[in-house]
């Protein structure tokens, strides 16, 4: 039983995780063109809005960034192993899905759909790639389209 919750805390935690980088740090502080996540907005969404949802492109930064990322929470290896690997692989499903996604247009469409509209519709909502947990809970998903 401790197993299945130290998973379900993981992916709570890495979802929300993942819904704050992609919030604050991308679309807030990367507003800035001095910033350093700048590239988000300037590079990945200018692409991809140009290109009908495609972009190519491997994010050099997601695959420096990711196991960064997964280094600073090492530390909940000490708590629960689990928890760790958890986020751990959350981390990485984001890396391969994110980019899968954006090669495929046609399946995030459908199967992955609030990621699409965050790019296609309204890029202040919708802030989850992998799941949309954390939008559901703070109202900013955008609505599904049929």
């Amino acid at each position: 039983m401790i197993t299945l919750m130290s998973v379900f805390v993981g992916i709570l935690y890495a979802n929300a995780a993942e819904y704050s980088v992609h919030r604050y740090l991308f679309h807030g502080l990367g507003k800035k063109a001095s910033s350093i996540f700048a590239f988000h907005l300037r590079e990945h969404h200018l692409i991809s809005r140009r290109n009908n949802f495609f972009d190519f492109r491997v994010s050099g930064k997601e695959l420096v960034g990711m196991p960064v990322g997964i280094l600073l929470h090492l530390p909940l290896i000490l708590i629960s192993p689990v928890l760790f690997w958890t986020v751990a692989t959350y981390g990485i499903l984001f890396v391969v899905i994110h980019n899968m996604l954006h090669k495929y247009p046609q399946f995030a469409k459908r199967y992955l759909w609030w990621h699409w509209n965050h790019h296609m519709r309204n890029q202040n909502k919708s802030w989850g790639v992998v799941l949309p947990i954390t939008d559901l809970l703070t109202g900013t998903l955008e609505e599904h389209e049929e």
